[in-house]
């Protein structure tokens, strides 16, 4: 099975070297973060699946701490409570605004449609309380907790570092002094290998200075 995404293979090849490639084909949870983050070189149709990534995220975050290594003792474990989880994906890069339907349904909905052969969710949900399911923890007894966790915080910084190229990109766009310049540029970033977010925000700025000096009024007709 082909791996997408180039930085996912570097860190699979570093983790378990000629083994890899074996490790992937028998990780759904690995073929799902793949899966998932196109958004790193994607164009207007990626999406950074935030929500779906740091849902995963936090129980893994937890998880490697308490339970790397130690399936007996994890399958005793009842979940971690929703607020830890839910407060810990908020205080991530970009998770300030996120909604709870990721921890609660969407990443199991998502997971099996993506990952056709699997019948567990990946959450389990245990009266308030989540985890992952173990099955997907391990491949051939190895724990790849850890490996998911350097793939989603490589993601991370991948998306940092695509964010701080945009804020520089527009500052030039601001300072420039000829308005035709200033058109072609923004053009520049509304192509179909754009993100979709450049998008949303280049949309959102035009409608804003469109409508600013335009007033609405509410007519109530009988």
């Amino acid at each position: 099975m082909m791996i997408v995404e180039t930085f996912i293979e570097n860190i699979l090849k570093t983790d378990f070297s000629e083994n890899y490639q074996s490790v992937y084909d028998n990780s759904p949870l690995l073929q799902y973060l793949d899966k998932k983050m196109k958004a790193v070189h994607g164009n207007s149709k990626a999406r950074r699946s935030l929500g779906s990534i740091y849902a995963i995220y936090s129980i893994l975050h937890f998880y490697q701490k308490d339970f790397f290594k130690k399936p007996g003792k994890y399958r005793q474990f009842e979940g971690y409570d929703y607020m830890l989880l839910f407060n810990h994906c908020r205080n991530l890069y970009g998770g300030g605004k996120l909604q709870n339907h990721a921890l609660n349904s969407r990443v199991n909905s998502e997971f099996k449609n993506l990952c056709k052969t699997v019948s567990n969710d990946l959450i389990i949900v245990n009266n308030g309380k989540y985890m992952l399911h173990i099955d997907y923890l391990y491949v051939k007894k190895m724990d790849i907790s850890r490996t998911c966790c350097r793939i989603i915080e490589k993601y991370i910084e991948l998306l940092r570092t695509k964010d701080l190229a945009l804020s520089r990109l527009l500052h030039e766009i601001q300072i420039l002094k000829n308005d035709n310049e200033k058109k072609m540029r923004i053009l520049e970033l509304l192509t179909e290998d754009s993100e979709a977010r450049i998008f949303e925000i280049i949309c959102f700025a035009i409608l804003k200075n469109h409508y600013k000096n335009i007033s609405l009024s509410t007519k109530i007709y009988g």
